[in-house]
This record gives C-alpha cells, structure tokens and sequence, in this order.
C-alpha cells in the first residue's frame, strides 16, 4: 500500500486544529522536534497543586493487563499519543501495560493508544485526538480516556458509549500542559498520577479484570522469528521488533527515511532513559477502509474494524503461533485464540497489539539476518 499525500498545514482539518489550539489557556511553544531519538529539553510538568497521593497499592496486588506486581492500581487511563515524526521521541510508552497502534487519517500516520493501570509517570505524550476505533477500545477496557479533542465521529461516540471523557480540549485543560521544546500540536503533555488521581475523584476506580491469562515462566528461550519489521509510511514510519535475548524481551525500533535519523534506531523513552519493550506482540489483522462520509477527501479519516475476529500473530514472550482474535461488541477487551481453540498465555508483561490491514507490509526475520 503507497502512501497517501502527507496532510499539509494548509489542510482544512490543519487549520481547524490550530483554531483550538490558539483557543486555548495553555501556552504555545516555540521550535521543532527533531525526529527519530534526538535528545530535546524535557517537557517538565507544572507544580502540582498539591501533594501526590500515596500510590494505591500497598499489598502489591498483581496488575491485571501484564500478571506482574505494580506500584499502582488504576484507576485505568488511556491516553492517545502521536507517532508522527514531529511527535519523537515520545513520552511514557515505556511505561505503559498495554499500548495499541493502529492508521490514522488517509493510511498515511499510525497513533498510539497507551493504556496505564499498574505505573504512573509524569510525563506522557505528546496528547493526540480521538478517533472512533480507539474509543471502542477504551469501552472495551473501561478505562478513563485523556486526548486532545477528536475526529467529528469519535467525540460523538465517547458521548453515546458514556466513556469518562479528559479531553484537553473541552473537558479538563488544567491535566495538561504545552512544552516550549516543540511546537503546536505536537508539544501537549500529561502526568498520569494526576489523570488518575482525578478520575479517581469523579469516576472511581472500577475493578479491572485480566483479559487474558498469564503462561508460567518455563525458562528463557528464543522465538522462530527474531525480527519483525512493520513499514507504516516508508516515508517516515518503518518500525522493528527485535527480540532481545538477555532480556527475553521484545525492543522497539523506529526509522524515519525522510528525516536526519534514517536508520532503524532503538525507542528511547526520555522518561526514563530506558528503551521501549514488550513481553508480547501481537499483530492484528483487520478490514480497514477510508471513511467516504468525510467530505475532507485529502485527508479522510479511516474505519477499522473492531467487532467481529479476523486472524492475528501472537509473539508471547519466546512463543510464536498463529491464531485469531474475537469480539463480540459487549464491551470487553478483544480475546486471543490459538488455531487448536485454546486462548493465548501472554507472557507476564507489557504488551503491544499493532492493528493492521490484512495486506499490511509486514516481515518476519531473524537477527542475524
């Protein structure tokens, strides 16, 4: 699949953007992110008003999402984060327990969609808008949702679907803030201690099941597949998964071709220094689709499916298999089956679903390749 035109500051939904973000109290900055891991001053959080709770989880109970035991437990908060090549390096992705990929307008940028229940960081970001597909997966989860305002669709379905909305934009500016070290829009950023402890506040912190089971530790290993290579955008968004022997971990790399780091480098998350790893990824296929509804025919939204099953891969930890994935739209996360019927065991740990097309450009290789 070629990628479309890249939208262009001159773009109607561009301009739209920049009407609100001009409409807002937070502070605009000044400068550009550089792409690929450039360092970049750190977008520091505003004093809080006042001192941080205690983190609630003194028993240290098992978080749900990875089977490990975290400092924290919930509220769930999703917060929805660029990946374009303005938006790098991106804050708290390391820290997340779960995180979902999928297209956004026109096939041409992937977004993340950070899920945060077990850790807290302090700085998450940069905060990005809404869109319908994402908001199913936060009904799904039951998870409190931070972004920066959204498509037409995806705010009128948070209102239907009654999800906790902390849209930057209308709903609580005051757990955001813009960084002088990038520009508008890509420089707003959040403190998950702080969605947390205001969710917490006006919603609760609703019980979180685990979605999935958590195979037993049987030793480390090495997978069939030792690389997985997804090329977005070949312009600008060529990502890697490698698997990392030492760690019995899957890192994350990302190359920008267009940009000043063209090679494929390791994620880095500024938070805290460390690069970005998954202890599960899963690759799931879905019938994708522009949105014809759009009268904005250079830069139209897109449809993903989310109901339904289709097939997926399933990286779990040093497992490999193929299988599939089901949702019945009851609102409840999407389960993993292997071909045999019997569900997934996930790997204790952080986990990545990429949500793809079916002829999505993907390979599979091997380190030493």
């Amino acid at each position: 699949m070629r990628p479309a035109a890249r939208p262009t500051p001159s773009s109607s939904r561009f301009k739209r953007w920049r009407i609100l973000v001009g409409s807002a109290t937070l502070a605009m900055a000044v400068g550009l992110a550089g792409c690929g891991t450039a360092a970049v001053p750190h977008p520091t959080p505003p004093p809080a008003a006042g001192p941080t709770p205690p983190p609630p989880n003194p028993q240290g109970r098992r978080d749900p999402l990875t089977g490990q035991v975290a400092p924290r437990h919930g509220p769930l908060v999703a917060v929805m984060i660029e990946n374009s090549e303005y938006g790098r390096p991106q804050y708290g992705l390391g820290a997340a327990d779960v995180v979902y990929e999928a297209y956004t307008e026109n096939f041409y940028y992937s977004r993340f969609m950070a899920l945060y229940y077990g850790r807290a960081p302090a700085v998450v970001g940069p905060v990005r808008s809404a869109r319908p597909y994402f908001v199913d997966w936060v009904r799904a989860w039951n998870a409190a949702y931070a972004h920066a305002g959204g498509s037409s669709p995806a705010n009128a379905q948070i209102v239907a679907q009654g999800i906790h909305d902390m849209d930057a934009i209308t709903r609580d500016p005051g757990l955001y803030w813009r960084s002088a070290s990038r520009a508008a829009p890509h420089n707003l950023f959040t403190d998950v201690a702080r969605l947390m402890q205001a969710a917490a506040t006006t919603w609760g912190n609703p019980p979180v099941s685990a979605p999935w089971s958590f195979a037993a530790d049987n030793g480390p290993g090495t997978p069939p597949y030792t690389r997985i290579t997804m090329t977005w955008n070949a312009r600008n968004t060529v990502e890697q998964w490698r698997w990392n022997a030492a760690g019995q971990d899957w890192v994350r790399y990302v190359a920008c071709p267009d940009c000043r780091d063209p090679a494929l480098l390791p994620v880095m998350d500024p938070g805290s220094n460390r690069p970005v790893t998954a202890a599960n990824v899963v690759i799931q296929y879905t019938n994708e689709s522009l949105d014809l509804a759009d009268a904005n025919v250079n830069d139209r939204w897109i449809q993903v499916q989310t109901d339904g099953q289709g097939r997926c891969l399933l990286f779990l930890g040093h497992r490999f298999a193929r299988g599939t994935w089901v949702s019945d739209g009851s609102g409840q996360p999407t389960r993993f089956y292997l071909d045999n019927g019997q569900p997934a065991a996930f790997a204790p740990g952080p986990t990545w679903i990429e949500v793809v097309p079916q002829h999505f450009a993907l390979t599979l290789g091997s380190n030493g390749a």
